[in-house]
Formats: structure tokens, sequence, C-alpha cells
């Protein structure tokens, strides 16, 4: 494919995903070459907007969002591109907890998702009904308990993350194995 071509087919692919009512998982385009040919060209923006949706960072959507009307049909589904957003905004915020520590109160979804309190539960159980989380909801407390996360191919950054959170549950083990050869000294036999 010309140079022209494979910019064309990279926007219409980007273009495609984004305004998916089925695709929540950006990992696989991003990682596709055919992307490359966005950057330095005139639509490096959408390149960058579906790496904001793949991370959940609604920052860098607030500033690219200023773009979404260069394309009718991006334009036309803005209220949902904000939707899917808010939904990838709200996984990548479980992803980034620790298993244990996935019980969140409304108030903590909103800080992290920028959706008003009176519909974070509409965001929580699309996610769920998606399929992009599993858990509960406690309507009466304003809690959610998620159980699960839909996998993701992940970004530096999210393997990073997931390199310290390894780190971090190693060391519990060992304090953990540390204090039960220190309390059980006289139980164990050598």
């Amino acid at each position: 494919m010309t140079v022209a071509e494979r910019e064309a087919r990279a926007y219409d692919l980007s273009v495609a995903a984004l305004v998916s009512d089925s695709i929540y998982n950006f990992g696989e385009l991003l990682l596709h070459p055919i992307l490359d040919s966005l950057k330095d060209m005139q639509h490096a923006w959408l390149r960058d907007l579906l790496f904001a949706f793949n991370r959940g960072d609604l920052a860098a959507y607030d500033v690219l969002s200023g773009n979404i009307s260069k394309n009718k049909l991006l334009k036309e589904q803005q209220r949902f591109l904000h939707q899917k957003i808010s939904l990838s905004a709200l996984t990548e915020t479980v992803f980034r907890r620790p298993p244990h520590d996935r019980t969140m109160t409304f108030t903590t979804i909103e800080h992290e998702t920028k959706v008003r309190l009176d519909e974070i539960e509409h965001l929580i159980m699309k996610a769920l009904s998606l399929g992009l989380l599993r858990g509960t909801i406690d309507q009466v407390a304003q809690i959610a308990t998620i159980t699960w996360v839909q996998p993701k191919v992940l970004d530096m950054k999210q393997i990073e993350s997931m390199q310290m959170r390894l780190k971090e549950w190693d060391a519990t083990v060992n304090q953990l194995g540390t204090w039960v050869e220190g309390v059980g000294r006289d139980v164990w036999a050598a």
C-alpha cells in the first residue's frame, strides 16, 4: 500500500473502533503497525485519542476532544464517545487497584471517572452488562464491589504498575512467611 492508502486505512480503522458499540479494548489495534502511519500526519490526533481511550485518560480526552468535530461520524457520536471514555476510565481505575481493594464508593468512582454521582450506578451497570467488569452494586450504601476486569493488552505504564503490584505481593508473602516462621518456631520441626 502507498503511504496515503495506509493513512486512509488507519484513519478508517480508528474511527470504526471508536464508534463501535462492541469494541472497548483498543490494545490490538494500537499494536498494529498500520496505526503508525498516522504519526506526524494531519490525523495524528486520532491515534493519540485511541491511546487516551485505551488508558481511560480523561485529561487527554478533554484535550483531544476538540478534534472530534473534524469527523462527521465522530461528531454525531460525541455523547457515546464520552460514555465510552468514562467506561474506560472506570475499568482502568479498577485495574490499577489490587484485587483485595476493589470495593469502591460511588464517590470514589465519581472522582476517578468525572461522571456525576447520580449517574455512577448506570455507568457501573453498563460496564457489567458489556462484560467489562464483574461484581455487585449496593445502591443503598453506594458501593460497588468489583471481582473481575476484562483482560486487555497493556501499555508500558500499565505493565510497570503490574510489576509494582507483584513486588508488593512478593514482599507481603515474605513478611507472612517470616511471621509464620517466628510464631510457629516451637511447632515446626526441622
